[in-house]
């Protein structure tokens, strides 16, 4: 093979490195680094330059959007360059200490005020944008691809498609007919739904919507990153503009993982197919917090509660079986089923979830 089909060969394979679906993305990030490296007269790149590169970007961008240019650097450079950014400890230590101090926008707490309060006439897109961001976790992304086919009314229910995903995992979401607080989430977005012209070509799901009429117009994917800042200037909150378009989908994470759903439920929900996002959502969720507290305090023994959760995973086997009350190295939990006494052995655990449904209805319990 001679060289210049060598080195055709591995750019081809080294441009595969990069995800499809935000290459243009990562490319951006790279040209506006070698800008400004132009503008510097700078031809070198070194962990100093990257330093006051990524020192420059700290004034104005907040800690989790410099991890996301990092990131994309990081995979350029290394694909053009040859350069491993991952080596620069004092830039990831820099990059840390930024991130120190820092709190992610949420907006659970706000989320039936707007409903209630904001006017039709004036916020029923975004009100609609909103009920299938948090209920499905969407980002923006996900929102501006969706089609009229993607949502089914099953009279009863919604039944909302999402493909097309970042990472490639296509999911389903639910909004039920609930009246939770005074607001019908189905009438919301049936409202909405009727209100669609029929000359409409694209079959874009979310459309422009002005003076109580919708248009025509398809809503452009910027458009959705900037909605949750808007909701957040309407309830009148502080530092409106650090409320960005992934805040519908940390606040439906951080609104299931604080009714003590699952990891695995979690993990579902918004398509992720790491643990470890849905174990930060778990551990940082207030439920989890009340459960530890319960338990240094030994307020959780004997609390009649419909349920109990062990944030535990499990390594080996978990048996239940009558014996007499005996002490062991394991982990035992004894609970009195039908007057008889059962133990539960959870042997070498580490990361599972143990729900115990207790029917306080029964008088022999």
């Amino acid at each position: 093979m001679e060289n210049f089909e060598l080195e055709d060969a591995v750019k081809e394979v080294m441009d595969g490195i990069l995800p499809k679906k935000s290459r243009k993305i990562y490319e951006a990030q790279y040209d506006t680094f070698v800008k400004w490296c132009c503008q510097r007269k700078l031809e070198n790149v070194n962990e100093d330059v990257l330093l006051v590169f990524f020192a420059e970007k700290s004034k104005t961008l907040s800690s989790s959007t410099l991890w996301a240019h990092y990131s994309m650097l990081k995979t350029m450079l290394n694909v053009k360059r040859n350069i491993d950014v991952s080596k620069f400890y004092k830039l990831s230590a820099f990059l840390k200490r930024k991130s120190e101090g820092y709190k992610p926008k949420k907006s659970e707490n706000q989320i039936d005020k707007f409903l209630l309060e904001a006017p039709d006439k004036d916020f029923l897109m975004i009100k609609v944008a909103l009920i299938f961001g948090v209920a499905g976790a969407c980002r923006g992304k996900e929102l501006h691809q969706l089609t009229i086919s993607d949502v089914t009314d099953m009279d009863h229910a919604l039944l909302v498609n999402v493909r097309n995903t970042k990472n490639n995992v296509d999911r389903n979401f639910i909004i039920n007919n609930s009246n939770k607080n005074g607001i019908d989430l189905i009438e919301v977005c049936r409202k909405y739904m009727a209100l669609r012209k029929p000359e409409t070509t694209h079959s874009r799901f979310f459309v422009r919507y002005e003076k109580s009429q919708c248009t025509v117009q398809a809503i452009g994917k910027n458009t959705f990153g900037k909605i949750p800042q808007k909701v957040a200037e309407y309830l009148n909150l502080p530092n409106s503009t650090l409320y960005t378009g992934h805040c519908f989908r940390r606040t439906s994470a951080s609104l299931l993982a604080d009714s003590g759903a699952s990891i695995d439920v979690l993990k579902r929900h918004g398509g992720w197919k790491s643990a470890s996002v849905a174990e930060g959502y778990i551990e940082n969720s207030i439920n989890t917090k009340k459960i530890v507290a319960d338990s240094i305090f030994g307020l959780g023994v004997g609390n009649s509660t419909e349920s109990a959760s062990a944030h535990q995973v499990c390594g080996s086997a978990v048996s239940a079986s009558s014996a007499s009350s005996t002490s062991s190295k394991n982990n035992i939990v004894q609970n009195t089923i039908d007057g008889a006494n059962r133990l539960l052995n959870i042997v070498n655990c580490s990361n599972v979830n143990i729900h115990v449904n207790i029917n306080t209805n029964n008088k022999d319990l």
